[in-house]
């Protein structure tokens, strides 16, 4: 499951003490290592590339766009642990939406607007579906705080990536084996080859797994900290339970 959330509950004085909060599982690495680790984690770009067709081209289809979800690694096949992928375009796009099955994971149209595409992500191994939103730009932005945006030229596409790390919390044998054999990386079944490749970002994963890996501790520390107010709070009760009536 990609999701995780805490509930907390009040324990009426007649019921059974309620079991202390579970603690995940920590990331290989970190300070809470005794815990042993079951989640699996996989890097994803989510992006679109966009060809201006120049000024002979009809108003209504003046660029040409790809919309993609992609693995961040050029070498690794997505298809091992994604299973489809689905998008969602603008209504006035027939049929606006689309379901690749296989990679490339994407989408080509031609149009004269910006719009938010919904995407929807399916894995292997039964895994639970996971959404992401992204807003499809056409026109360059200044790349420079201040300076005025470049101009529309056909020989450069306006691209816009976005990096993001799906987390299974408990992953199905079925998946950890295609996590597994993605990891041997097939070059021939990565995106070296796209026609987009060359315009593609790249992300420096160590900044990124340091977020996370803070970001692990800041939740699991949190929630080590309401099992210990759970135990006291139980501890208590038990103590009021235990006082003789006046």
């Amino acid at each position: 499951d990609t999701h995780m959330s805490t509930a907390s509950a009040a324990a009426a004085a007649t019921a059974a003490p309620p079991a202390p909060l579970p603690v995940p599982p920590p990331p290989a690495g970190s300070a809470s290592a005794e815990v042993p680790v079951q989640h699996a984690s996989r890097p994803i770009v989510v992006g679109s590339c966009a060809y201006w067709r120049g000024k002979e081209a009809e108003e209504s289809k003046s660029h040409e766009w790809t919309v993609y979800v992609r693995a961040a690694s050029p070498d690794e096949d997505p298809g091992l642990f994604i299973k489809r992928v689905v998008f969602q375009l603008h209504p006035t796009i027939t049929p606006s939406t689309r379901t690749v099955e296989a990679p490339p994971f994407e989408v080509t149209e031609q149009g004269w607007g910006e719009f938010e595409v919904g995407i929807k992500v399916y894995y292997h191994g039964g895994e639970r579906a996971v959404d992401f939103s992204h807003l499809l730009k056409l026109y360059p932005e200044a790349e420079v705080a201040g300076s005025p945006a470049r101009e529309l030229s056909i020989d450069r596409p306006v691209v816009a990536e976005k990096y993001d790390e799906i987390v299974w919390a408990e992953p199905s044998a079925e998946l950890r084996a295609r996590l597994s054999e993605a990891d041997k990386h097939a070059p021939e079944k990565g995106w070296r080859s796209s026609k987009h490749a060359k315009w593609f970002c790249t992300f420096e994963p160590e900044p990124q797994e340091a977020e996370m890996k803070a970001c692990y501790e800041r939740i699991t520390q949190e929630l080590r900290a309401a099992s210990r107010r759970r135990i006291e709070m139980e501890e208590e009760i038990r103590q009021l339970r235990a006082e003789p009536a006046d």
